[in-house]
């Protein structure tokens, strides 16, 4: 039986209602996409259990590590080396705006002819329906494009940043 996430995601200050809606479309697609491949390989089968708890299993550990004093650092991109947050004693997780479920939120901030990825990234923690990007206790980004600077400038109205700068060519 799986457990309920709602208190924890509640307790994140989550748009339960939203998030709902979002989980009920992620088995459908995640099938459909994965689970539906020929030849599928069973190795995959850890991670299908994953991939169906998604929004609970990764989250509850990162919760779990805040509650004997560790930080949640969130990152974008594999730009921002991982053994420098572990060697200050900190964790790791990535941050996705890859979904199109998350754009409508994003464009409250940003204009429709912006990119949709930076746009969902904008959407899921402003939209409050991705524990991941609530969970963070700082957010690390780089400096790819001007699209995520100008994401971060506004994500740092509501969670604290650093930028790593980049060499732009």
């Amino acid at each position: 039986m799986p457990v309920d996430r709602h208190p924890m995601w509640e307790e994140l200050g989550m748009d339960l209602e939203t998030h709902d809606a979002l989980c009920a479309v992620l088995p459908t697609a995640f099938s459909d996409t994965f689970l539906s491949q020929e030849n599928r390989p069973e190795g995959m089968a850890f991670w299908d259990m994953v991939v169906a708890d998604v929004h609970g299993i990764r989250p509850a550990e990162l919760i779990e590590e805040q509650k004997k004093g560790k930080k949640v650092f969130g990152t974008f991109c594999t730009y921002v080396p991982d053994e420098v947050v572990i060697a200050c004693d900190g964790i790791v997780t990535g941050l996705c705006g890859g979904s199109q479920f998350w754009v409508p939120d994003g464009e409250k901030y940003l204009p429709a002819d912006m990119c949709p990825l930076i746009k969902a990234s904008l959407g899921a923690r402003f939209g409050k329906t991705c524990p991941f990007f609530r969970i963070v206790d700082q957010i690390v980004g780089e400096t790819t494009c001007d699209g995520k600077k100008k994401m971060y400038e506004i994500l740092a109205t509501d969670v604290p940043m650093h930028i790593m700068q980049l060499p732009q060519m």
